[in-house]
């Protein structure tokens, strides 16, 4: 068994008061929730951590109200961007399936400024 370390962590009234609902609803502890969502958060930064030549795939859900902004920011992106699929939900919002190659430096700066306009924005890297 992996051994655990306590420690104090100050979180918003709100995001404590998911986190409790979620826990329950999933039937996990928080603790175990808590550490569930920082292993998950720290995998798809991590992959950052060091610059590389990389690849994956970028997820993105957002306003369709927003889609020149997307496109904008896309165009300027150059052919870090090999592949790219839009659909549109019914919920009237634009989601992009975006295929990426380049420097990793540069696959972390499209997603952040992707993630500005967007709801939703996930990056998964290809297996090396």
């Amino acid at each position: 068994m992996t051994r655990r370390v306590r420690f104090g962590v100050s979180l918003e009234r709100e995001v404590y008061e998911e986190i409790t609902r979620l826990s329950r609803a999933l039937g996990v502890d928080r603790s175990r929730l808590v550490s569930m969502a920082a292993r998950e958060f720290l995998s798809a930064r991590l992959h950052f951590a060091r610059q590389h030549e990389c690849e994956g795939v970028l997820v993105a859900s957002y306003p369709s109200e927003k889609k020149g902004e997307v496109d904008e920011i896309l165009e300027r992106s150059g052919p870090l961007v090999v592949g790219r699929s839009h659909f549109h939900s019914r919920g009237g919002c634009c989601v992009e399936i975006l295929y990426l190659r380049g420097p990793s430096d540069s696959v972390w700066s499209l997603q952040a400024e992707i993630s500005r306009v967007c709801r939703e924005c996930r990056y998964v890297p290809t297996c090396a």
